[in-house]
């Protein structure tokens, strides 16, 4: 069901698409404040800063690590998709190259050995991914942010010397004119007033007509120097402090806050008899249905807790094909934390109609720890949950009370992102310029631009 898998997706820490639509919602505020404080001119100038920003952000990684895979990979003849914390875990290892060698498809094997053999070059490669691919992105930031001050300011000296083209026009042509003269007149408007005409804020028309392997935190390293370039290339006092404020609650509100207010909600669920700890999908599934009706849910558990202090003995059981029906194995794979072997293009994966083969991928990382968090939750669940007929009322529960709670989290953080803090930021520029919302970088270039001005013809 797809609001289960938007769940879950949405509910996943690690996953980058609940960043997305905060940065997305974020934006669309901060440019709609912008716009209504500051006109066009601080509109486009917000518009290409922060949607500029994401897609670098989203996409730079992604497309520096691919390109990387492509090139560095290929001419050191090395896999890409071998996680080097597998090849630092003998224990793992050897477990998983055990059960590689069992599947048809030999190169999962033959790879995997052959990064093993150069393991310090595997290293060396990942981290240089890494690096370069963090470094491209936030250098493909900085050119961005020149890009956008030096078109914001050409568009703003546009407007500027047009307005001043307007008012010479004016000053010299029309208003000299013996006809605009005898209109004023016969309009009842004095000398004195129409050599004092306003131009300010309207044009002619107006006047006359009208972390490295976590791609959250990996993201999160080049936000905070995104943040500091952003602080760094503040073009003036004002817009320094704005973007404090802006940049310190996206990351608070990105990063820390939704984690915590999930976790939150989570342990006051508990709190009500209702464990919502796993993913929207294993909540909904008729295996974790038919496994705790059954009672087999509890030796399931069992069978994974009994191995907590021996971790090779829990590879070995999480590796072996005779457990693949064991409902903490079967919900690890639901939830990504083990990740299986799927077929298909980049582009049928990106469509969602590539073939899962529920087959472990032995050139993953399985960190025990998440799984024994699996069971944990499992065995929360179903201490909580009622016998016979009940229990599948019990479940959609659970899984309507995860939807909800993941819905309130994201509302949350967009309510502050889309609203709250780009209201903050226009009130703070009110205050800082006794009640003025205009666009301060543009303030300051007119100024020095009607001085340039001034002494042009002085």
């Amino acid at each position: 069901m797809l609001i289960n898998k938007l769940t879950s997706t949405f509910g996943d820490h690690s996953s980058l698409l609940p960043l997305f639509t905060k940065d997305v919602v974020n934006s669309a505020g901060m440019t709609a404040f912008s716009y209504d404080a500051g006109g066009k001119i601080e509109a486009k100038d917000r518009f290409i800063d922060e949607f500029g920003t994401q897609a670098i952000w989203m996409g730079g990684l992604p497309f520096f690590k691919w390109a990387f895979d492509k090139t560095v990979y290929k001419m050191a003849k090395m896999a890409p998709d071998v996680d080097v914390r597998l090849l630092k875990d003998k224990d793992q290892y050897s477990v998983a190259q055990k059960y590689a060698q069992s599947l048809e498809n030999k190169k999962y094997s033959e790879t995997l050995v052959d990064s093993y053999k150069n393991i310090k070059k595997a290293k060396g490669l990942f981290f240089g991914k890494f690096a370069a691919a963090t470094a491209l992105t936030l250098a493909s930031f900085f050119t961005l942010v020149k890009v956008k001050q030096h078109y914001t300011k050409k568009q703003i000296e546009k407007q500027f010397w047009a307005k001043k083209s307007e008012e010479h026009f004016y000053n010299d042509k029309v208003a000299k004119s013996p006809a605009f003269k005898a209109f004023m007149h016969s309009e009842g408007v004095q000398g004195s007033a129409s050599k004092n005409v306003s131009f300010k804020g309207q044009s002619l028309g107006a006047v006359l007509k009208g972390f490295m392997f976590d791609p959250v935190q990996n993201l999160f390293i080049v936000d905070a120097g995104i943040t500091g370039e952003r602080l760094v290339n503040s073009r003036t006092k004002t817009e320094f402090a704005e973007t404090a404020i802006k940049e310190g609650s996206l990351l608070f509100f990105l990063y820390c806050a939704g984690k915590f207010v999930q976790e939150g909600i989570e342990k006051l669920s508990e709190m009500f008899g209702k464990p919502i700890g796993l993913h929207a999908e294993v909540l909904a599934s008729s295996d974790l249905h038919k496994s705790i009706k059954s009672g087999k849910v509890n030796s399931d558990i069992k069978a994974v807790t009994d191995l907590a202090d021996n971790k090779k003995a829990l590879y070995e059981f999480i590796y072996d094909s005779k457990n693949a029906d064991n409902i903490v194995i079967k919900a690890a794979k639901q939830s990504k934390i083990i990740k299986t072997i799927v077929n298909g293009t980049r582009l049928e994966k990106l469509k969602g109609k590539a073939v899962d083969t529920g087959i472990i991928n032995p050139h993953q990382y399985i960190n025990p720890e998440e799984i024994l968090g699996v069971a944990n939750n499992i065995k929360k669940l179903s201490a909580k949950a009622p016998a016979g007929e009940k229990l599948g009322d019990f479940l959609k529960s659970c899984r309507n009370m995860k939807i909800g709670s993941v819905a309130a989290n994201m509302g949350i953080t967009c309510l502050f992102l889309g609203l709250i803090v780009p209201y903050s930021m226009m009130k703070y520029r009110e205050k800082q310029q006794n009640g003025n919302k205009e666009f301060h970088v543009q303030s300051e270039i007119e100024k020095q631009l009607e001085k340039n001005f001034k002494g042009r013809i002085a």
